[in-house]
């Protein structure tokens, strides 16, 4: 009687057991064409694009485009009036003159130098003298040998006392006619800041945008307008610095663009910068787009999936259904390690374990 009810509580175990693991979801190992993309971020940027910056300060006196117009390479944009500087240009030919006075041939620096190598040669050439004479006595067994050797020691010390004494003419002469040209560069330069300043486009393209308005104060490297090329488009996008290795210039992507709801744009990964940002631990990639028939603006943002690997007719499971062990639960309940290849988003590759049909239950939270 014991053993029956036994028996009879152990089917009832097994029997809500088998109803348990009916209530569950499962899924099916099917064929599918698999596609493994990395996510990146970024916006749509003109071809060419760059921001006009001047290189003086001043008032910007009049700007010579309107946004939106075409420009050829050249082209006039914007006039800057120089604030006066007629301080820094005295100061700049102050120095000028200064370093003229230095690197004249008979300045005092030199001078002074060409002095000390002819005391220096003075010494020398006596040096020189008692050493051979010291070294002739010295053949003929006259003289000490202590008075020789103090003889060739000052001999080397002043032959290096005039051998210094020349190189510092020589590399003061250098110093001073480098001092001399760049004194001479800095007084031009200051002299072309004067007056009217006009900055010219670099390339043929459109005017996206004006940031000052005239009559602002410019400062030297403030961005003033940003130039792009005329209806060609490209994706600058952050990728993880994790993914960034997996990246190839030619790698297919596709974008989605929060401006243009059901369509998926394509491009090419056209650069990769070699650089991790250290604060958003990120790489730049630039990537090209085709429009196809929808207008682009300078500043959409988007989101990319770019292609590192296809596979045609794969098995798969959903990736919910295997853990990160590479482990399923089977339909008796059991758990099976499977092998696995590529995935995205949404589904794994099964490389080994399962077979087509095999129903797999989704593990619990």
């Amino acid at each position: 009687m014991r053993a029956t009810k036994i028996s009879l509580f152990i089917l009832l175990f097994l029997l809500l057991g088998i109803a348990g693991c009916s209530d569950r979801e499962e899924a099916r190992v099917e064929t599918k064409d698999l596609v493994q993309g990395v996510y990146a971020s970024g916006q749509v940027l003109p071809e060419n694009y760059y921001r006009v910056n001047s290189k003086v300060s001043g008032v910007l006196s009049e700007i010579l485009v309107e946004v939106g117009r075409d420009v050829e390479m050249g082209t006039p944009l914007l006039r800057i009036e120089n604030e006066p500087s007629e301080r820094s240009l005295e100061i700049a030919e102050n120095q000028l003159e200064l370093a003229r006075k230095h690197a004249a041939p008979d300045s005092d620096i030199l001078n002074r130098l060409r002095e000390q190598v002819d005391k220096a040669y003075a010494v020398f050439s006596q040096d020189s003298l008692d050493f051979a004479r010291f070294g002739r006595l010295q053949d003929d067994d006259i003289g000490s040998r202590q008075a020789y050797d103090r003889a060739r020691l000052q001999y080397r010390t002043s032959l290096s006392s005039y051998e210094i004494a020349k190189s510092n003419l020589r590399e003061t002469r250098d110093r001073l006619r480098i001092e001399l040209e760049n004194a001479r560069n800095s007084y031009l330069a200051q002299q072309s800041r004067t007056g009217d300043y006009t900055l010219l486009s670099v390339i043929e393209g459109t005017v996206y945008d004006i940031h000052p308005n005239k009559g602002e104060l410019i400062s030297p490297n403030q961005p003033i307008m940003e130039i792009g090329a005329s209806g060609r488009f490209e994706a600058e996008l952050d990728v993880d610095e994790t993914d960034i290795t997996l990246i190839e210039e030619g790698q297919s992507v596709f974008f989605e663009l929060d401006a243009l709801e059901d369509s998926v744009l394509e491009g090419k990964i056209m650069r990769i910068y070699p650089r991790i940002d250290p604060v958003e631990r990120t790489a730049r990639v630039v990537a090209s787009i085709d429009p196809e028939d929808h207008r682009l603006y300078p500043g959409m943002s988007l989101e990319a999936n770019i292609v590192i690997r296809e596979k045609e007719g794969v098995l798969v499971l959903p990736v919910l259904y295997v853990s990160e062990s590479n482990e399923v639960i089977l339909e008796d309940g059991s758990r099976k390690t499977v092998e696995t290849g590529i995935r995205d988003l949404s589904y794994v590759e099964i490389t080994d374990g399962l077979e087509e049909g095999d129903i797999v239950l989704k593990p619990e939270p």
